[in-house]
């Protein structure tokens, strides 16, 4: 696609019959896009194409992806001339590195024209180290031309070693991703930078130790948004003292401990490994909004008798075994001393004797309980026990009737989560997913 593109700039005074059949011929895109593009829109006279001033389409083209962008490019001049500005880079190096003077030629041109860089994505794949000088370089580039978005993807097995502290020190970024990069190589001896335009740092399968963790952690204390997915050489996670902090999500890997306080804190997204238990210290979230937690074994933090009821968020998702989170019932019945209630068949709350307990009683397929203080805390509250099986449309449907009251008959399952989103809105609602 890219080889095209630079080709359609060298061909702009040819007629647009041979500039449909070069790009049809050369890039990703199935023949018969282009065919449509011609059918629908090359009939329209050029005049009309390029009403738009340049400014507004290259607007249009920064909410489209990249193979969209480039498909539009054959329309006009003014919409080349767009394409080949366009601030949201995204290549990919192939397995073999076949592309390199490719991708080598679209960087020196924006260099070279000073052309401002939004977003840079970067996927590296060739197995061979051939490449990595000239990856530095595309970074001094995108760097250089005030790179807001970075996301750099690479094998785990990669050896290219990341120059993160060069990326960190650019005043300019915005939000950095990370996919399977070794940090473990880089030396630290740089020491910490300040990047506290920093917003988004997300680090996913990336190998690292804790010291290489807290550094970045320290060098960019105003994020406001972190995720940490199955990081590799850690023991401890330690997220303290960020100032901004709203959003955590953490897939945490085996015999990870992780420790959370973050006082501004309002969304928490905790996975843990199956048949292991939590370990997870939060000590200070008074401002959770949002928690989402799914593992065999529910932390100790959330049944501590000094983790107050009036911090729980409005939205609280557990994703775990029924026994799990009876026991977990329980715990908060010994500690709160309230009443507990299930769901009969006719989806009304129907009180335990004080000499039950919920683990004990607990039926399989049963709907689940709740306590007095969930049912005083939240506005809606629905249990499902959901089979390897399940089908996600129908789970949606059947949450709306129950949430709403009323049966819809729409197909499309993101329709039917934005419906169900839009239902929730301003609502306390705990939702269990059982088993799934």
């Amino acid at each position: 696609m890219f080889e095209s593109t630079e080709r359609l700039e060298w061909k702009l005074q040819k007629r647009d019959e041979e500039l449909i059949t070069e790009f049809s011929s050369k890039t990703e895109v199935e023949e018969q896009v282009p065919k449509v593009c011609m059918n629908n829109y090359m009939t329209i006279r050029r005049e009309t194409a390029d009403i738009l001033p340049e400014c507004v389409i290259r607007k249009i083209l920064c909410f489209l992806s990249f193979k969209e962008s480039a498909q539009l490019s054959i329309l006009s001049k003014t919409w080349l001339q767009a394409w080949l500005t366009h601030p949201n880079l995204n290549v990919t190096v192939d397995y073999h590195g076949n592309n390199l003077d490719i991708v080598d030629n679209i960087m020196k041109r924006y260099r070279d024209g000073i052309i401002p860089i939004e977003k840079f994505e970067l996927s590296h794949f060739d197995s061979s180290s051939q490449g990595f000088p000239l990856i530095d370089k595309w970074f001094d580039i995108a760097l250089q031309n005030g790179v807001k978005d970075l996301a750099f993807n690479v094998p785990k097995y990669s050896s290219y070693r990341l120059p993160i502290f060069k990326i960190l020190a650019t005043k300019s970024l915005r939000e950095l991703v990370m996919w399977g990069c070794h940090l473990k190589r880089t030396s630290l001896s740089s020491g910490v930078v300040n990047c506290n335009s920093l917003r988004l740092l997300s680090l996913s399968y990336v190998t690292l130790g804790e010291k290489m963790l807290q550094t970045l952690l320290n060098s960019c204390p105003l994020i406001v948004s972190f995720v940490c997915d199955y990081c590799d050489g850690l023991e401890k996670i330690e997220l303290v003292n960020l100032q901004n902090i709203k959003s955590i999500s953490i897939w945490k890997g085996r015999n990870q401990h992780v420790k959370i306080q973050a006082p501004t804190l309002e969304h928490l997204s905790y996975f843990s490994v199956p048949k292991e238990s939590s370990m997870l210290d939060m000590l200070d979230v008074p401002n959770l909004v949002s928690l989402e937690y799914k593992g065999d074994q529910i932390p100790e933090t959330f049944v501590d008798a000094n983790f107050q009821w009036s911090c729980y968020p409005k939205r609280l998702i557990l994703e775990s075994t029924s026994k799990t989170i009876a026991s977990f019932m329980d715990r908060l019945i010994q500690l709160k001393d309230v009443k507990v209630y299930k769901l009969d068949l006719s989806g009304q709350l129907v009180e335990f004797r004080s000499e039950e307990r919920a683990t004990r009683i607990l039926k399989e397929g049963e709907k689940f309980y709740f306590t007095e203080v969930i049912v005083s805390h939240f506005d809606v509250r629905e249990w499902y026990i959901i089979s390897q099986t399940y089908n996600w449309r129908e789970l949606l449907r059947d949450i709306f009737s129950q949430v709403t009251g009323f049966k819809i008959k729409v197909d499309e399952v993101g329709k039917l989560a934005d419906m169900l989103q839009k239902s929730l809105l301003g609502k306390r609602y705990f939702i269990a997913l059982d088993d799934m």
